[in-house]
C-alpha cells in the first residue's frame, strides 16, 4: 500500500457514475489517499470550458469527497484549491473512468481528458481513463484486473507533468486483453449530426470505430483487443 501519494480522483459523468465507483475501488488497492471531486451531474463533452462570473458550489459528500456544481475543469481548480497545502508533486490526478471511449479528436471535446489535462496545467501527473461501451452492458474484467497495475507503473514512469496520459480498455475479460500499447491518436470525429426536423438536431455520442483506422492508432489496436494509451502535451 502506498500512501506516499495523494490520489486525486475526478471525472465528466458525475459524482453517482458507476464509473468513478470503480475508480475509487481501483486506487483503492494502491493507497489509502483519495480525494474526490466529481461533478454534481453529467458534463460529457463539456470539454475544458470552466464557470466563470458565477458562484461554483462546492459540498462534502463523504470524507474526502466533494460534489462540485460545475465542469471537470472546475473540479479540477477547486479540488487543488482545497488540497492546496499538498506538495503537487505528490499528487497523481486520475479522470475517469469514463463510459465509452475517448480516441481521436475525441479529446478535443471529452470532460474526461480536459480534467487530466488541467492537471497537466498545474504540473500534477494525470491521466484520463475510459472504457468501451459498445452499447451494451460494459465488461469491467479486463479494466479491474490490468487499471492497478497500469497505474502503479505510471507513477513511477518518468515523465515530465507536462504531459498527461489518455488510456483506453476495451469491454472485455481480462483473457481477451492482447496485451498494452503506447499508439497514436487517431482521426476518429464527433458522430455524425442526425436532423429531427427543421428546428431540431441531435449529436450522438457513440458511434462505430471507423474501417479506415490505421495500425499503431489508438482506434485500430482497441479493436484489436488491446488496452491503448497516448500521451499528450498540455
Amino acid at each position: 500500500m502506498n500512501n506516499k501519494n495523494c490520489f486525486f480522483l475526478t471525472n465528466d459523468d458525475g459524482y453517482n457514475a458507476a464509473g468513478l465507483k470503480y475508480l475509487k475501488k481501483i486506487v483503492k488497492q494502491i493507497s489509502n489517499n483519495i480525494w474526490v471531486f466529481a461533478p454534481a451531474k453529467n458534463q460529457s463533452a463539456k470539454s475544458h470550458s470552466i464557470t466563470i462570473n458565477k458562484n461554483i458550489n462546492i459540498r462534502m459528500s463523504n470524507k474526502k469527497e466533494y460534489i462540485i456544481n460545475g465542469t471537470p475543469s472546475d473540479c479540477v481548480i477547486l479540488g487543488l484549491e482545497k488540497i492546496k497545502n499538498k506538495k503537487k508533486k505528490s499528487i497523481f490526478l486520475i479522470s475517469g473512468i469514463n463510459e465509452g471511449v475517448n480516441l481521436g479528436y475525441d479529446l478535443l471535446y471529452s470532460g474526461t481528458v480536459a480534467a487530466a489535462r488541467e492537471g497537466a496545467l498545474n504540473n500534477i501527473k494525470s491521466m484520463a481513463i475510459s472504457i468501451d461501451k459498445c452499447d451494451k452492458k460494459i465488461n469491467w474484467k479486463a479494466l479491474e484486473y490490468f487499471a492497478p497495475k497500469i497505474i502503479d507503473e505510471l507513477i513511477k514512469f518518468k515523465l515530465s507533468n507536462n504531459f498527461f496520459l489518455n488510456v483506453n480498455f476495451p469491454s472485455s475479460d481480462k483473457k481477451q486483453i492482447k496485451g498494452i500499447k503506447v499508439v497514436k491518436m487517431s482521426q476518429r470525429k464527433p458522430g455524425k449530426l442526425k436532423k429531427i426536423d427543421n428546428n431540431n438536431y441531435i449529436m450522438p455520442s457513440e458511434r462505430k470505430i471507423l474501417k479506415s483506422a490505421k495500425a499503431n492508432e489508438d482506434e485500430f489496436e482497441l479493436r484489436q483487443g488491446f488496452i491503448t494509451i497516448t500521451i499528450h502535451d498540455k
